[in-house]
């Protein structure tokens, strides 16, 4: 074979599908046009709708931009965990077996797939700078020079989440989860910087009593030299990563690239649970430590699940992070009024989601063994609350810590930081129990509905698998609705929808096990 990739590329425009450069710049041009027409005036109206007296302070605050960094760390992390499972060079197996195990150079054959990959981090942190600089560029309360400096560290911010993704690709699991402690202790360490400012930082801003000075008073002096170096550091990172391409093993690519169409393939047919489990690395650490052992039952059970937990440990410590990061929005939410509290709620609530996933394996398996003979002699919905023990404690521990994190930052007084976690995470699990509990989706919800604007049937798919979502956002925004009238009230009603998920549970048992 040739050690050119000019002969496999032109074999591949060949195809009957295949694009050509009229077509890439025809696609390049209409989402330049998309870009200008329709998102730099969404942006701008954006900007004006969040311009209000209860937005305004905590962008202004002095310590907005340490936490910006702080949340940039934490991403680092987890970018770094997430490279080990998906990492950004990659290519379907087919392209895996045939050219990056061939005769031809790694890294000409993967230097296009990272290019692809890194505009994902680069977006997400580019696009919420261009917010934050809409919005105060539209108040007046700041200089084009400084949202100018804020857009270049986010664009370096965006390059180091990339090479933070490719780093996890390319490390092995003792240098990747190393790397990942080292981000994560570092975010630490800035938190408590964060918080040794004084402990009513956000509780100022929500009264508008902080500091109104011009964000690119922010940025004067070392900050703008740190703002180019950083995006500087991006630039170089990107280039380093795609050099060393070559030193990626063969085997992790494929295992990748095996999982990776798997749950892709399974995503199709509309079933995100198997498509996540598709997804999940092989459990490979913690072998020798035996799950069955002597004891009550329910200790049986969490020590199951904690071995489990422990065999797949950077998928324990995402999630575990990511519940602490999720208490932490849920606590700073109660010290903030408006559209930003509802908002952090929301974001908060979706991040203790998804890292509880992480955690419920169990609760799945008991699902998994209906219909099966009680060999043990515990029912599905027995197994399901057994397994419930553990992830339940362990949920509560972490929303109880980063409660009391959010409370020292500045969150509502008393002791609402911590209970509303508390109750979010409780919720969570029972809507994780119910929505395991929910079975696969009916046939006739894929049928046709052809229509001028195309086929309308995911449209009825996505509604089908969005109430595992909807119901713990609105379990969660009830919650923060009834904080004031005190922690009685949150515990009560928490308790109350936790159960009445649990009874709907157990219907879908049912209906499953007819």
């Amino acid at each position: 074979m040739s050690a050119s990739l000019a002969p496999v590329r032109e074999v591949w425009a060949q195809r009957a599908r295949a694009r050509s450069r009229g077509d890439r710049l025809y696609l390049l041009y209409v989402a330049s046009m998309t870009g200008l027409v329709v998102g730099i005036p969404l942006l701008l109206w954006a900007g004006r709708a969040l311009a209000r007296p209860d937005v305004l302070p905590l962008l202004l605050q002095e310590g907005a931009l340490r936490a910006a960094g702080t949340t940039a760390l934490l991403v680092g992390a987890a970018l770094v965990l997430a490279g080990g499972v998906r990492g950004p060079a990659l290519l379907p197996p087919f392209f895996v077996a045939t050219l990056a195990s061939g005769p031809l150079s790694r890294g000409a054959v993967l230097r296009r797939p990272v290019a692809r990959a890194l505009l994902l981090p680069l977006l997400a942190a580019v696009l919420p700078a261009a917010l934050v600089s809409a919005t105060l560029l539209t108040a007046g309360s700041a200089s084009a020079a400084g949202t100018a400096l804020l857009l270049l560290a986010a664009l370096g911010t965006g390059l180091l989440w990339g090479v933070a993704w490719c780093a996890g690709q390319l490390l092995r699991p003792t240098g990747r989860r190393l790397l990942a402690l080292a981000l994560g202790v570092a975010a630490a360490i800035d938190t408590v910087r964060l918080l040794a400012t004084g402990p009513t930082v956000l509780a100022e801003a929500a009264g508008g009593s902080g500091p109104m000075d011009d964000v690119a008073a922010q940025w004067q002096g070392p900050s703008a030299a740190w703002a180019a170096s950083l995006a500087a550091a991006g630039v170089i990172g990107a280039v380093a990563c795609t050099s060393l391409l070559d030193r990626l093993r063969g085997v992790d690519l494929a295992a990748q690239a095996a999982r990776w169409e798997a749950a892709t393939t399974t995503a199709t047919t509309m079933d995100l649970a198997a498509a996540a489990g598709a997804l999940r690395a092989v459990p490979t650490a913690a072998r020798r430590l035996p799950a069955i052992g002597r004891g009550p039952l329910l200790l049986l059970y969490a020590r199951r699940d904690a071995v489990a937990w422990l065999r797949t440990p950077d998928r324990c410590a995402g999630g575990g992070l990511g519940t602490l990061l999720g208490a932490v929005l849920l606590g700073v939410a109660t010290g903030l009024t408006g559209p930003v509290s509802w908002t952090v709620l929301l974001l908060g609530t979706l991040v203790v989601l998804g890292a509880s996933g992480a955690f419920v394996d169990g609760i799945r398996h008991g699902v998994h063994t209906l219909g099966a003979p009680p060999l043990l002699g515990q029912r599905a919905g027995v197994q399901m609350l057994l397994h419930a023990v553990a992830p339940l404690l362990l949920l509560v521990v972490l929303a109880a810590l980063g409660g009391v994190a959010a409370g020292a930052a500045g969150g509502a007084p008393g002791v609402g930081p911590v209970v509303l976690p508390v109750a979010v995470a409780v919720l969570v699990l029972a809507a994780r129990g119910w929505g395991a509990a929910k079975g696969t989706m009916p046939l006739s919800l894929a049928t046709p509905i052809p229509t001028p604007q195309g086929d309308l049937s995911v449209l009825v798919m996505l509604a089908w698998q969005s109430d595992s979502v909807v119901v713990p956002l609105l379990g969660a925004a009830l919650l923060l609705a009834v904080l004031p009238l005190g922690p009685a009230a949150v515990i009560g009603v928490a308790a109350a929808l936790a159960g009445l998920l649990v009874l709907l549970t157990g219907r879908r048992l049912q209906a499953l096990g007819s």
